[in-house]
């Protein structure tokens, strides 16, 4: 597990440190392979992966967290003791096609009940409730 890793969204807290450092969107683009490289294997995750979910990861990651929740797990245990499988988590939620869906189900308590129909993730929080 990366050291940074101490039980808050490896993605989030990502895109926090890049956003501090990033003037444009664009500027990932910007790093050089080595660095976006070593960024990548610092995560566990392939550069192409990467690419494909910081932009977004901050915004769905705070979503995901909420799905933890009213799924009754605490998302902040679950990075603590399964890092690997946060990580798939999240990736698997910054890739995500239904975030408006989520996002209004999430405030009007209903995405629990529905998240079977949209949800990448929801089986694995079934699975995790019921090793609990």
């Amino acid at each position: 597990m990366p050291a940074f890793d101490d039980g808050h969204g490896v993605f989030s807290r990502l895109c926090d440190w890049f956003k501090a450092r990033a003037q444009r969107n664009d500027e990932l683009y910007a790093l050089t392979r080595s660095d976006l490289a070593l960024m990548a294997s610092d995560l566990g995750v392939t550069e192409s992966d990467l690419r494909d979910v910081l932009p977004k990861a901050a915004d769905n990651s705070l979503l995901m967290d909420e799905m933890m929740i009213q799924h009754g797990l605490d998302p902040d245990r679950i990075r603590r003791l399964c890092g690997g499988l946060a990580r798939d988590l999240e990736l698997t939620c910054a890739r995500c096609g239904a975030v408006g869906r989520c996002r209004s189900e999430l405030a009007i308590g209903v995405a629990v009940q529905n998240a079977h129909e949209y949800c990448g993730n929801a089986e694995t929080f079934d699975e995790l409730l019921a090793g609990a």
